[in-house]
């Protein structure tokens, strides 16, 4: 036991200002997770914490493995019903992921996150969109569609400002450039950029290294 206090007081010497207080940050929101969270949401893993989403819809839907960290300014929504429909949404998000601020996770049916997933600032991923074939209607009215569930493959890297859309499928190990709008699935391994992504590298295991895609 003195031993463990030793070392984190070690540590703690080598912090500065705002070290310490990430720190705190961290240890509140691990705090709150466990003992608030945990009773909310569907599933509230070990060692996970949510730092101040911004907004959460449906918690008791959204379930989150151990070691997750989600900064602030996060949004989880699970439609429960829009409109007169009700969506039976589920949100998975797997162990060792980490979502830098404002992450919006909104699904209306299913969504995937794998194992150690990274997703930069203000990344956003939907598994719907709107109705427009109906020009009577406001589109704040029309039946929610998709072309099917999201789902991101372990060890993933999403960058900052990117948005993925519904039927997306990563495999694992992709990596999405920054700014990026995917609409398409990409196989494992791949590093994806764009508006619309394209394939842009892949991964050659004989080789063992990153090889451009030429078209």
């Amino acid at each position: 036991m003195l031993n463990i206090f030793f070392k984190k007081y070690t540590s703690f010497k080598k912090m500065d200002f705002y070290d310490f207080y990430s720190y705190l940050q961290g240890l509140f929101a691990t705090i709150k997770s466990r003992f608030l969270y945990s009773y909310i949401f569907g599933k509230v893993g070990h060692k996970s914490w949510i730092k101040k989403p911004d907004q959460v819809f449906g918690a008791g839907r959204i379930f989150i493995e151990d070691e997750v960290r989600i900064e602030r300014g996060s949004i989880l929504y699970a439609v429960k019903c829009y409109g007169k429909q009700e969506y039976r949404s589920r949100i998975n998000i797997g162990r060792g992921t980490f979502a830098n601020r404002h992450l919006n996770l909104t699904a209306a049916f299913t969504m995937n996150i794998g194992e150690e997933v990274v997703f930069g600032p203000n990344v956003f991923l939907t598994d719907f969109d709107h109705g427009y074939e109906d020009l009577e209607k406001s589109r704040l009215d029309t039946e929610l569609v998709s072309k099917g569930p999201i789902s991101i493959g372990d060890r993933c890297w999403i960058g900052a400002n990117s948005f993925i859309g519904s039927g997306v499928t990563l495999g694992e190990g992709c990596v999405v450039a920054a700014n990026s709008v995917v609409t398409r699935s990409f196989p494992s391994f791949s590093v994806v950029a764009g508006s619309p992504a394209k394939l842009i590298k892949k991964y050659n295991a004989d080789d063992k290294h990153w090889e451009k895609v030429i078209k």
